[in-house]
């Protein structure tokens, strides 16, 4: 019985140092570890590898355009002054009709100037150039469009920024007004175009 007894105490060390063993061998390496291990030269003592050397610069910040009617994006650098020429005629053109027009250069200005202010890194354009033909099928449907609308020459756009409330957009295009700037309440967005100097507010 006293053999027994000295063996057990002999034995339960050894049994514990497999049992961690195979614990650690079980134990899974991390995916990131096996990279690196991968990356040293075959029988050459590890090496400390610099990770942040390795690292690229990280990517430059751009504001994005969201048409909400045709669903299309434009992205720009953030420091840009206006977008590309071509990309407003195109991007900013009449839903209904599919048309497009020689879009003011100053409004894309505007409206990357606006989401700076602000800190946004998006734009919801509401409202590009506008055909003649679909102006006039809105005024007979009652809506509130102007006649000589200048959308319809090109020379207006309506946006909103997410976060930024109305009255805010509102107060900061009249701040730095090129022409007139509306206030649609309801509608949630701020006209700007390049026309004479006005101002009114739609409820």
């Amino acid at each position: 019985m006293r053999r027994l007894l000295v063996l057990a105490v002999l034995l339960t060390p050894s049994l514990a140092a497999a049992d961690e063993t195979d614990e650690a061998e079980k134990a899974p390496v991390a995916k990131k570890d096996q990279y690196w291990a991968a990356k040293q030269t075959p029988g050459e003592p590890l090496r400390k590898v610099n990770r942040k050397k390795l690292v690229g610069k990280p990517p430059a910040k751009v504001i994005n355009l969201f048409n909400t009617w045709t669903h299309e994006w434009v992205s720009v650098d953030a420091t840009a002054r206006r977008l590309p020429d071509g990309i407003p005629d195109r991007f900013l053109r009449c839903h209904f009709t599919n048309e497009p027009t020689d879009m003011d250069k100053r409004l894309s200005g505007v409206v990357l100037e606006a989401a700076r202010h602000f800190g946004k890194r998006r734009v919801n354009i509401v409202s590009g150039f506008r055909a003649p033909k679909y102006n006039l099928m809105l005024r007979k449907k009652g809506r509130r469009v102007s006649r000589d609308s200048e959308h319809t020459r090109g020379h207006a756009v309506d946006f909103w920024l997410p976060g930024v409330s109305v009255e805010q957009l509102y107060e900061w295009a009249m701040a730095n007004q090129i022409g007139g700037v509306g206030k649609y309440i309801s509608d949630g967005f701020v006209h700007v175009d390049v026309g004479r100097k006005r101002t009114w507010i739609d409820p």
